[in-house]
């Protein structure tokens, strides 16, 4: 009885409503810890009305905390630039859209393609998606973790990069990616990006950005793969204009303006999730 009666009340405890103050120390923390957030990121993470977080964010924004942006906030500018999620933190944020993204790049393939995948959460969720279609494939990744899910399918030659490891990553870096790439010429591209704004992709690393520049000379279609959230303010080091790219993959909870502006710029548009 004794047990009963402390689950109900920490289940009492878990399910009541957060305090403002409370509410907005986690939201703070959240922040911190992904350097970017949507609305419908802190509503499925908090379990609070949209309503009550665009309280929340403007309050923090005239603390300085967080910097408001359409549709959600950033930590402040200066540490925003360069800020990056460690890997599992990037996994937990969108994973429906994700996971729908991912599933309409793997459909998007043809049987016998030769496809390079960048490193990234959705990239992997590609990989995952092209191993359920069970087609077969010659793929090359500079990921560890996406050469073991690619390897699970025994239709799909998997060759992986060499380079150097990045710390506390699964991605392969450096010039021996770059110098590997080189001697490529795959059918597809799948790469992501920390950040899509006014038609420009951009990253938090140098060294990342680098590597995806290597990549795309390398593919003769370059397809970005970035769920909705990744509409967000540019980063520190651009990656490359929208022009550059054949096709975008996102989910349809990306800004319509956004899309828009992809589809001015002649880009073919794949809007995964969205009625017909």
């Amino acid at each position: 009885m004794e047990q009963v009666v402390q689950a109900e009340s920490q289940l009492d405890i878990e399910s009541a409503p957060l305090l403002p103050a409370l509410r907005r120390q986690r939201i703070a923390e959240f922040l911190h810890h992904h350097g970017a957030v949507t609305l419908q990121q802190l509503a499925d993470a908090l379990h609070v009305s949209l309503s009550t977080l665009r309280r929340d964010l403007d309050a923090l924004a005239e603390e300085g905390v967080v910097e408001r942006t359409h549709g959600g906030a950033i930590l402040r500018h200066l540490q925003y630039s360069t800020f990056e999620p460690n890997i599992s933190a990037a996994r937990d944020l969108s994973p429906r859209e994700k996971q729908l993204v991912g599933q309409a790049a793997a459909e998007s393939l043809v049987p016998g393609q030769s496809v390079i995948f960048d490193s990234g959460s959705t990239v992997l969720e590609a990989a995952r998606a092209v191993v359920e279609r069970k087609i077969p494939l010659v793929a090359v990744t500079n990921d560890i973790e996406i050469a073991q899910v690619l390897n699970s399918s025994s239709l799909i030659q998997v060759h992986v990069f060499g380079g150097q490891l990045r710390a506390g990553s699964n991605t392969l870096v450096g010039e021996q990616v770059q110098n590997a790439a080189k001697l490529i010429c795959a059918d597809v591209l799948f790469f992501g990006a920390h950040a899509v704004t006014d038609n420009v992709v951009s990253e938090t690393s140098p060294e990342v950005a680098s590597v995806k520049r290597a990549l795309m000379r390398s593919a003769t279609s370059c397809r970005l793969l970035v769920d909705s959230s990744k509409f967000r303010p540019r980063v520190f080091m651009t990656v490359c204009d929208m022009t550059e790219i054949a096709e975008v993959i996102t989910d349809d909870g990306a800004p319509q303006e956004e899309l828009e502006r992809i589809r001015s710029a002649g880009v073919k548009l794949i809007v995964a999730g969205k009625a017909s």
